[in-house]
Order: C-alpha cells, then structure tokens, then sequence
C-alpha cells in the first residue's frame, strides 16, 4: 500500500510527462500554424495594393481592331455623366467622393482611407463610381481596378453584379500605352505589366471569391445566384487566360 507521499510524487511525474509531451507537439506543429497563417493572410487582400496574381498571365491572341481601346467609352455614351450623379449626392457622399478623386489623382493605393472612410458605401455612391469608371481612359488600370475592387468587395445589389459583367464584356487591354494595341516592347511582356493590364478584370475575382466565402447565403437568393453565375461565365469567356482559369476555379468551388 502506498503511502500520500508516494501518491503525490506519482501524480506530479504524470502531470510533468503530459507536459512535456504537450510542449513537444507544439513545437512540432508551431511552423506549420505559422505558414498557414500566413496563407490565410494572402487569402484575405484588404486593398489593391496587397493583389498578387500569377505569372502565367499571359494573353491568348484577340480578335481586335484599332478602335477596341474606345469601345468601352463608347457604349456608355447617353449615360448620365459622373458629374450629373455625383452633384446628386449627399453632401457626406459628395466626400467620400472627393476622397477616392484624391486617392485616383495620387494613384497611392495603399492609401489607408481605402479601408477607413471607403470600407462601405451605400448604393447612390456606387452609382456614382460606374459613372467615374466610364469616364476613365482604358488605360487607367490602376484607376478602374480601384473602383472595381470598391464595389465588388461590398456589393449592394444585382445591379453591382451587372456593372462587374460589363468589366468582361470590354476586350483585354493590350498595353497600358494603349489598350487596343500590343505593345512592341519587350518590357512589356513582362509578368507585373501583364498583371495591371488585367488589373480590374482579377481584383473583380479576387474580391467575388472573398465575398461568396464570408457571406454562402448570398446564393441562396436567386436573383445574385443568377447574376453571379452570368459574372463568372463572362469572365470564364475572357480572352486573357488568367482571367478565365481562375473564374472556372470559382465556379467549381461555389458549384456555379
């Protein structure tokens, strides 16, 4: 029969061994909590500036002629202008407004007033950005790309779902000197380049991706499940493989 003494010395050895043990396995498994961490990080952009997209970006061939770089200026034409829908703002819109015209104007998209005094902006200041999205030259890809991202990482309705179908809708930009022309040089044949030529059309996934994994229940309403489904078919069709691999990826993932 054992005696309290021996039963406490008994007790501390195992409470001491499972410690032992415990510290073991975490220190085990400590980097690969670290490294899955830091993928859910680039799982999660919060602004355009954290984008990182493939190297494989590489165009397919298009169909274009010299006048492809206006079209998308050109179907606008007989909208209302930015201008119009802005001026029908109210004041603490108008602001907001002000506010991306400074960040478009420095094209600093690490701006932090991206994810403070733009994280949510109602529906009349969405109209507002589509009308300064049409008015931005094609070869504004910074410019475009942050509007686009502003509006598909806080959708309001459908009708911010029609305004991203559009965005596939217009031809694959070419080269930011000109939108319906490749450019000659070499340098612009280089991975980062090709990346911001497609800016607006990648973010746009990025942020559907984001949107459909934090909110599922957005596919239970019919009417977005409907126009997701038109937004990634378009994208599936864009001439620009990066583009259309990855809304494939998302249509797999979501069953769309």
């Amino acid at each position: 029969m054992t005696s309290p003494a021996q039963n406490n010395k008994k007790y501390l050895s195992v409470v001491l061994i499972i410690a032992l043990l415990l510290a073991g396995l975490f220190y085990f498994l400590r980097p690969r909590i670290a490294s899955e961490s830091t993928d859910n990080q680039h799982e999660m952009p919060l602004k355009p500036s954290q984008m990182t997209f493939a190297d494989s970006n590489k165009f397919r061939e298009p169909e274009l002629n010299s006048t492809d770089s206006t079209a998308a200026l050109q179907q606008n034409a007989g909208q209302p202008t930015d201008s119009v829908v802005e001026a029908e703002l109210r004041p603490e819109d108008q602001k907001k407004i002000e506010i991306l015209n400074e960040i478009l104007k420095s094209k600093n998209d690490n701006d932090p007033r991206i994810n403070n005094e733009l994280k949510s902006l109602n529906a009349e200041v969405h109209r507002a950005l589509m009308a300064k999205y049409n008015r931005l030259a094609p070869e504004d890809r910074n410019g475009r790309g942050t509007i686009v991202f502003l509006i598909a990482r806080d959708l309001k309705s459908t009708a911010d779902l029609d305004f991203i179908e559009k965005v596939y809708q217009e031809p694959p930009c070419l080269s930011l000197a000109d939108c319906g022309k490749a450019s000659t040089e070499e340098g612009d044949h280089l991975g980062a380049d090709q990346t911001t030529t497609n800016y607006p059309q990648l973010v746009a996934l990025y942020q559907l991706d984001q949107q459909l994994g934090r909110q599922p229940e957005l596919l239970s309403d019919p009417a977005f499940r409907s126009r997701f489904v038109a937004v990634l078919k378009e994208a599936d069709g864009f001439a620009v493989p990066a583009v259309n691999q990855r809304a494939q990826q998302i249509r797999k993932k979501y069953g769309l």
